[in-house]
């Protein structure tokens, strides 16, 4: 019964939902992994998860009536893709710590490559300025902070502020922008990770400092995000007529596409998305490196793209697959071609076979559709969807009604036991009270024996709980450890890369997690200026800011102390805030 539903189902097709932050595209699309076939696609531009689903299934339901399908898939922008190596150890061994270790090397990719945080990308996805516009105002917003660093005292304006002062947008467009990027920027930012291990393999790209060292395919993105994607489908599905949904997976945009390849040669694919750029480098059908190059915050720079893809594993690519389902980068791919001097092969038409004919603005959806149908173990690790429903024999209906059905059988069995031990009881408690006058005189004995025994046990049990959580307590101490070693290895260059020659550091102190107290001397308040701007920018690829400081910048000034200037900073980690 369960196959026939399900096949009933599937014969409806899949619904792959694509979103950008601000707005969502749902396509149906039917098929098997061979023969892949689009029936209908809508959007919405509602940014709201709930309100944007609504639109699109109406929309379906308009064309499709009761055939809107009931089993989904997502593809979210804030998903992030990467190839992660992680060295084995003991503690790589056990399945919590090795998920521990991959979010945590997924928290700066994840904070560098989301466009969430760029309000040129909300502004121009929203269709108010130009990707021409964005770049100009960028460059007027470069300008602010030098003339700000020059004078002093004033604060630069900021890129919404700008954009208003040359009258690209107005004052409730920019309101509207930074709504929604409150929305995206959700205050819960832990990660949900999925990942897949790589086949080992030698490669004179590899780090010899890492010594024996496995690679993983790993997707994140924001906990939250996922959280309220599956609330919405959880809302929406089976209501107002629609079907019930069942969101099966989650995918990222970058990557998706690598399902639609079937080649045994060293391949370089690249896919040209609005916010970023995704590289790969593919060998005998398995990943072999990839990278992004974000262009979310400006427009996109094919010599960043060209020092990539000329570089370690992409260099020895012999063939070069372009994914551009947008078709707004073909200035970027001509340009590409002079630097790489290969000629770009359209993904396309390599995978003619696989896309419908005149669809090729739906590469990410069909590759995610292929690989969910089984065809191809390449693309990025998907994230989890909705966990699968109970059984039926779980459910309060068949227990109902199974125990309508043997609930005389059950009365009738229980009143024979219930005879038959009572008879039993019987001849055991004469037995007992027989025994009883035996081992009257013995049981004060016995009874102190068996207290001591008891005590003895529960003592021994109790050490044994403590122990171990004390080797639970270590273990965990012992990572964490590693962490904030490898994080604070991190920071120190940083900090003495930033010190002038009229700074003194004294001091560094970390006063909670993730937040640091930095003491220290200077000649002059212009020193902890200079100091204080380097540090600020040297900080951003840390993720971190300073919350803290006497620099004229901030409309403060340090202490003077017998003809010498004492400052403190505090840094602090952005995802704290």
């Amino acid at each position: 019964m369960l196959s026939f539903l399900n096949k009933k189902a599937a014969g409806k097709g899949l619904l792959v939902l694509k979103t950008d932050g601000f707005g969502l595209r749902a396509t149906v699309i039917n098929g098997n992994r061979d023969a892949l076939k689009v029936t209908v696609s809508v959007s919405s531009q509602q940014v709201d998860p709930i309100a944007a689903l609504t639109d699109v299934l109406e929309q379906l339901k308009n064309v499709l009536g009761k055939n809107v399908p009931s089993n989904a898939l997502l593809l979210h922008i804030s998903a992030i893709p990467d190839l992660v190596q992680i060295t084995e150890s003991f503690d790589s061994a056990e399945a919590e710590n090795l998920l521990e270790m991959l979010r945590w090397e997924m928290e700066g990719v994840v904070a560098m490559q989301s466009p969430n945080w760029d309000l040129g990308w909300l502004l121009m996805g929203r269709g108010y300025i130009t990707p021409e516009q964005r770049e100009e105002l960028v460059h007027l917003v470069t300008e602010e902070k030098q003339l700000s660093a020059q004078h002093g005292g004033r604060s630069p304006m900021r890129l919404g502020e700008v954009a208003i002062r040359e009258q690209m947008v107005s004052k409730e467009q920019i309101a509207e922008c930074l709504h929604i990027q409150q929305k995206l920027q959700l205050a819960d930012q832990r990660l949900l990770t999925q990942w897949r291990p790589q086949p080992k393999e030698e490669s004179p790209y590899s780090d010899d400092d890492l010594g024996d060292a496995q690679k993983f395919l790993c997707s994140a993105m924001p906990a939250a995000q996922h959280q309220q994607w599956l609330g919405a489908v959880k809302k929406v599905g089976g209501s107002s007529g629609f079907p019930k949904l069942n969101l099966r997976q989650v995918y990222p945009f970058a990557g998706s596409s690598v399902s639609l390849l079937d080649s045994s040669d060293t391949v370089l694919l690249t896919e040209f998305h609005k916010a970023y750029v995704f590289c790969a480098v593919l060998q005998d059908n398995q990943i072999r490196d990839v990278a992004m190059v974000k262009c979310s915050s400006h427009m996109l720079d094919a010599g960043a793209v060209a020092e990539v893809l000329t570089t370690g594993s992409f260099a020895q690519a012999n063939r070069w697959l372009v994914a551009d389902g947008d078709s707004a980068f073909s200035d970027q791919i001509s340009q590409l071609e002079s630097l790489l001097q290969l000629d770009a092969e359209s993904l396309a038409q390599a995978a003619a076979d696989k896309i419908p004919s005149g669809r090729n603005e739906l590469l990410a959806e069909l590759g995610a559709a292929r690989h969910f149908l089984g065809s191809a173990p390449l693309s990025v690790a998907p994230l989890i969807g909705m966990p699968p429903p109970d059984p039926i024999y779980r459910s309060n209906g068949f227990k109902i009604a199974m125990a309508a059905c043997v609930l005389p059988l059950l009365i009738a069995a229980y009143e024979g036991a219930y005879h038959l031990k009572l008879k039993s009881l019987e001849a055991e408690l004469l037995a007992a009270e027989q025994q009883l006058e035996v081992f009257k005189d013995q049981s004060s004995k016995a009874r102190k024996k068996y207290t001591e025994a008891k005590q003895n046990i529960a003592d021994f049990q109790k050490k044994t709980k403590e122990l171990g959580s004390l080797q639970a307590e270590k273990q965990l101490v012992e990572q964490v450890i590693v962490k904030r070693q490898s994080f604070v290895e991190r920071l120190l260059p940083v900090l003495s890369e930033s010190i002038n020659d009229g700074v003194v550091l004294e001091s560094m102190k970390e006063s909670s997690w993730y937040e640091f107290s930095i003491t220290g001397k200077a000649v002059d308040q212009a020193s902890i200026d200079d100091f204080n701007q380097v540090l600020s920018i040297s900080l951003e690829p840390l993720n971190m800011y300073i919350a803290k400081s006497p620099s004229n910048f901030r409309g403060d000034s340090a202490l003077m102390q017998n003809g010498i200037y004492v400052f403190e900073f505090v840094l602090k980690y952005k995802g704290a805030q």
